[in-house]
């Protein structure tokens, strides 16, 4: 194989691939070479394809690429050393990735983002020809070391499920973010839409650039944007180690309407353990535990406005050093219930800044 080939090319329906082993060119070659592509188009989209077992490595730019094709399973596959990423969907429909072990996304010079396994769409062309990756299901994968951005993301996906996963040493860990407008790529149009993230455990190494553990953004750039927001779940994660630059943390949400984060376990982050930087409308966030906060040490921060939802039934683990917040308000106008959590310690237990607080 050359650095531009792919070893293995799908342009029909009903194919499995069974125990593929594929060497490529190598991963820091900056090539588009890539282990298997299933084609179909956004004019004529394919269907019921497989890859099963077997083992991929060094490969300039993908393991697994799906574009624009339906009822498709990656199951049970190693993938390692690739450029760009492990497992990566175009418009693809209703498929499984699942039970995957993917290592070593390199990234190199020149490539401006990298992934373990990534949903997306084709952010040139309008959503009403280029569509969403929907209906996918992202189960017990095993994604390490994609030092330099995300171990599993999804761009404006739809109906998307990602659970049981092991994403350790990933600058995000898992990201459900916009896509950009193709009119203009300043700008973000289509934002991810009943996305759930659960049972997830998330491992940032101290020594990565800044990034959450989790994320999940709508699509704007301004506070208020009147852009798609996200919606979805982020429940019953453990996060550890989540870092930021000021005003994020190891949860951060933003941008969001509907959505919930409950029942997570957030342990050793910095600056924050869950921050909602701006726009969220009746966010829900409670059950959640958090235990050990570095940086600006404030367990959940309302960063800026037009905020709005319920902080419930939340403990925070008496650690040394202390929480110096357990909830904290910027400034700006935000509305919210907070009530039955347990600061134990913390130094302060709820900062209003400008937001109107009910009990």
């Amino acid at each position: 194989m050359t650095t531009d080939e792919d070893a293995l090319r799908v342009t029909a329906s009903h194919v499995w691939v069974d125990r593929p082993v594929i060497t490529g060119a190598g991963a820091t070659t900056g090539g588009t070479g890539r282990g298997i592509a299933f084609l179909g188009t956004p004019e004529r989209p394919l269907g019921r394809g497989m890859v099963t077992g077997g083992e991929l490595r060094e490969l300039p730019h993908d393991g697994v690429y799906i574009a624009y094709y339906d009822d498709f399973d990656v199951t049970g596959v190693r993938i390692s050393r690739t450029g760009y990423s492990g497992v990566m969907t175009t418009g693809a429909r209703n498929g499984m990735i699942q039970d995957n072990r993917i290592e070593d996304i390199l990234q190199p010079a020149g490539r401006p983002n990298s992934y373990g396994i990534a949903l997306g769409r084709d952010a040139t062309r309008d959503m009403s020809i280029a569509r969403r990756s929907s209906g996918i299901r992202v189960l017990r994968n095993h994604v390490e070391n994609v030092r330099n951005w995300e171990g599993i993301d999804t761009h404006a996906g739809q109906d998307i499920e990602i659970r049981g996963n092991t994403v350790i040493g990933c600058r995000v860990g898992i990201a459900a973010v916009p896509s950009k407008d193709p009119a203009d790529r300043m700008e973000t149009l289509g934002a991810p839409r009943d996305v759930l993230i659960e049972e997830n455990d998330v491992v940032r190494d101290l020594d990565l650039e800044p990034g959450a553990g989790i994320i999940m953004s709508g699509a704007g750039t301004t506070v208020g944007s009147t852009r798609e927001r996200a919606r979805g779940s982020i429940s019953s994660n453990t996060v550890r180690g989540g870092a930021g630059s000021s005003g994020e943390g190891a949860i951060v949400v933003k941008l969001s309407e509907d959505t919930t984060v409950s029942g997570n376990t957030i342990v050793e982050s910095i600056m924050s353990a869950i921050a909602l930087p701006h726009s969220n409308s009746r966010i829900a966030i409670h059950d959640n535990v958090v235990e050990g906060v570095s940086g600006t040490s404030v367990g959940i921060n309302v960063v800026h406005g037009v905020n709005d939802g319920a902080i419930i039934g939340n403990r925070f683990r008496a650690t040394d050093p202390r929480l110096r917040v357990a909830v904290r308000f910027g400034s700006a106008p935000n509305v919210f219930t907070v009530r039955e959590n347990e600061f134990n310690d913390a130094m302060v237990q709820v900062a209003r800044g400008g937001a109107t607080v009910s009990e």
